[in-house]
Parts: C-alpha cells; sequence; structure tokens
C-alpha cells in the first residue's frame, strides 16, 4: 500500500516537472493528507516533502548562474519550477499541520521534524510566513523545532518586510532576539 503512494507521489512531482508552468492547485492535497492513517506513513510523507525541498535546491542554481548568467533564461525557468515546488510544499505543509499539527521531535526522524520549519522557511509570501507563527511558536516552545531555526525563520520574515536583517547590538542572546522580532513584526503569540 505504501509503495503504490510513493510511486503515484514520484509521479506526480515528475509530472509537475514537465509542465512549463506547473499548477500546484491541480494536486489534491487533502485528499493526500486523509491517506495517511498510520504514525509512520505521516514519517514518510514529511520525509519525501523534504526530499523533493531538497533535491531541487541541490546546488543547480549555482552551478546554472555561472554557466548562463543570473538573469538567463535557463536561471528563470529554475526559478520558476523551484517556486512551484515551494507552493505545492506549502500547501502540503499548511493542510499537514491543520489535521496534525506540528510533529513531536521525540517520535520522529530528524528530516520530518524540520520539514514544516523547513518548507515556510523557503516560502517568499511574507503574509504566508505570518499565518504559520502560532504553529511554529507552539513547536519552537515544545522543543520542537530549535532556537536557531525558529530565529532564522523570524529573521528572515523581518528581513522581507523591513529590507534588512535585523543584527542586534551588545552581548547576543537568541531568546532576546526572538521577542523582539515578534514584538518588531506585530506577531501574536
Amino acid at each position: 500500500m505504501i509503495r503504490g503512494k510513493n510511486i503515484t507521489f514520484y509521479l506526480i512531482l515528475l509530472f509537475l516537472s514537465c509542465q512549463d508552468n506547473p499548477s500546484y492547485q491541480t494536486i489534491d492535497v487533502k485528499k493526500e493528507i486523509a491517506e495517511l492513517k498510520t504514525h509512520s506513513e505521516k514519517i514518510s510523507y514529511l520525509e519525501k516533502i523534504y526530499k523533493i525541498d531538497q533535491d531541487v535546491r541541490d546546488g543547480k542554481s549555482s552551478e546554472l548562474i555561472l554557466k548562463y548568467g543570473i538573469g538567463s533564461p535557463e536561471v528563470l525557468e529554475f526559478y520558476s519550477k523551484m517556486d512551484s515546488i515551494d507552493k505545492l510544499n506549502l500547501e502540503r505543509i499548511k493542510v499537514y499541520l491543520n489535521e496534525f499539527g506540528y510533529p513531536d521531535s521525540t517520535y520522529v526522524t530528524r528530516e520530518a521534524k524540520i520539514t514544516p520549519w523547513l518548507v515556510i522557511q523557503h516560502s517568499t509570501d511574507i503574509n504566508k510566513r505570518k499565518e504559520f507563527f502560532p504553529i511554529l511558536y507552539t513547536a519552537y516552545s515544545k522543543g520542537n523545532i530549535d532556537t536557531d531555526q525558529f530565529e532564522m525563520y523570524l529573521g528572515r520574515t523581518y528581513q522581507m518586510e523591513f529590507g534588512n536583517y535585523p543584527f542586534g547590538e551588545g552581548a547576543y542572546d537568541p531568546k532576546e532576539k526572538i521577542n523582539r522580532l515578534i514584538k518588531e513584526l506585530n506577531l501574536i503569540k
């Protein structure tokens, strides 16, 4: 049964990668999530998303930029494909988190644990990033997201909103920086 789901998952990914402008809305993400019945299926699902997320970033953009130049059609096509994959993964994570919540780090693999954070971290839509704040904050408070990861999420969100990265002055305390960023971004705990 899981093998059939693996094949379906990769066929969908293959179909998307062959499209000029793939639409992540053509995939029934709610159905994918509804089919996750066991704990191991949930872990496997998150691990697959992790692999897809990382495979598309496997140093390919640097190679293309060096070979063709930053504004080349090849680089723009690559970024378009990566953006489509990121949007699909973000939709998957949104539905997953709404159904199951953030994965508990004591019961999942490292990859499964960081996948929701990683996918959200790759989103360039500031409103969607902020939409996930309550879930990420709760996961951080429970120890399911590391301090560095949560700070990175907030720092990148701040940078997108204000145009610069929030470097602190004086002694560095990550928890103080997190609290300052939450306040400056007007996020509600």
